[in-house]
């Protein structure tokens, strides 16, 4: 064989396998980026970052979840009830800020099909600079541009890791995206687990206190976020929910001197959202019996599944809805009630 010979050969076989593996990964599609999945197979657990965007654009849904770690325990097809929505899709994201909110609302609020939002309204939100967290989903997923898809058809990891789980997923899970990316099975949930999380890190020494409206700042550009889609789709509804952390949260946000602010800023996003005829609004922090039995966490904030369900079962019920008659006075009675809590009963 000539040297031309063996460089016509190589390239031959190299332009081969690169079309082999842009045909799996267009087939079988681990991101769903271009279509829903194929041959049976369910938007089991990939990357989040890398796979709820194309969930969002092919997925049949009427009901949305949105959220953050505090979502993922949730089953979609609990909220397949025909109370809270028919069909429902899970759209987690770890640890999200708002500009990754915003990318997945784009995409579900420009289907008409969509009739309900139910969105993860965690503290951080409205305590972090937003400029600080910009999104971290890749544009090339997001985006319709073909030009820029060489990063996902070429792509070492969706190759090679995250195609193979897609498929082994499917396989273990029963074909089946209600579980895709549930994690409470991974961890134990008990007052001494949570404990140890917390306590290595707890501040020692209160801090002074900050200014009433010290996250206001953030609150508007949240605010200025969230409030466009509302207006646009009064046929949608919105249902926020506070999850319920854990007492020991609470206890941090004494001793790091937040506690009037950061209950101020949650109440005037709610005062705000709250005066929209099609957004509810669900405030679980202050219930008691769960914040307050750490066997329920696996950190300050990260509660069990069960609890995921309880949260569900209380949104279809009703319970620990807030309007703009009691917002203000359940958030100031929480604040007064935690500010007053023995709260070294919680480490014995």
């Amino acid at each position: 064989m000539t040297n031309r010979q063996f460089f016509t050969k190589t390239i031959a076989y190299s332009v081969l396998v690169l079309v082999i593996i842009a045909a799996l990964n267009i087939v079988i599609d681990p991101f769903v980026h271009y279509h829903r999945p194929w041959f049976g197979l369910a938007a089991t657990e990939t990357e989040e970052r890398g796979q709820q965007i194309g969930v969002a654009k092919h997925a049949d849904y009427d009901t949305a979840i949105v959220g953050s770690s505090m979502s993922e325990n949730f089953e979609a097809g609990w909220f397949d009830d025909g109370i809270i929505g028919n069909k429902t899709v899970k759209l987690s994201m770890q640890g999200a800020h708002f500009d990754d909110y915003s990318r997945l609302l784009n995409v579900a609020l420009s289907k008409p099909e969509t009739k309900t939002v139910i969105i993860s309204l965690d503290n951080y939100l409205l305590l972090h600079n937003p400029d600080e967290y910009p999104t971290t989903i890749p544009d090339y997923l997001e985006n319709d541009d073909p030009s820029d898809d060489i990063y996902y058809l070429w792509n070492k990891s969706v190759s090679f890791v995250f195609l193979p789980q897609f498929l082994i997923n499917n396989f273990t899970e029963g074909f089946s995206s209600d579980t895709a990316y549930c994690w409470a099975g991974r961890y134990r949930f008990d007052k001494y687990v949570a404990r140890a999380s917390y306590l290595p890190f707890r501040v020692m020494q209160q801090k002074d206190e900050e200014s009433f409206d010290t996250y206001y700042g953030n609150v508007d550009r949240f605010l200025e976020g969230i409030t466009p889609y509302i207006e646009a789709r009064p046929d949608v509804n919105f249902i926020f929910y506070s999850p319920p952390y854990s007492i020991l949260y609470w206890d941090d946000c004494i001793m790091r001197g937040r506690l009037t602010a950061e209950i101020c800023a949650l109440n005037e996003v709610y005062k705000k959202l709250l005066g929209y005829k099609n957004v509810r609004m669900f405030y679980f922090q202050d219930d008691w019996d769960t914040i307050t039995d750490l066997d329920n966490y696996k950190d300050y904030s990260h509660y069990s599944k069960e609890i995921s369900h309880y949260i569900y079962e209380c949104m279809r019920d009703g319970r620990f809805e807030v309007n703009e008659d009691t917002s203000f006075n359940t958030l100031l009675k929480f604040s007064e009630d935690v500010a007053a809590y023995d709260h070294e009963q919680s480490f014995h």
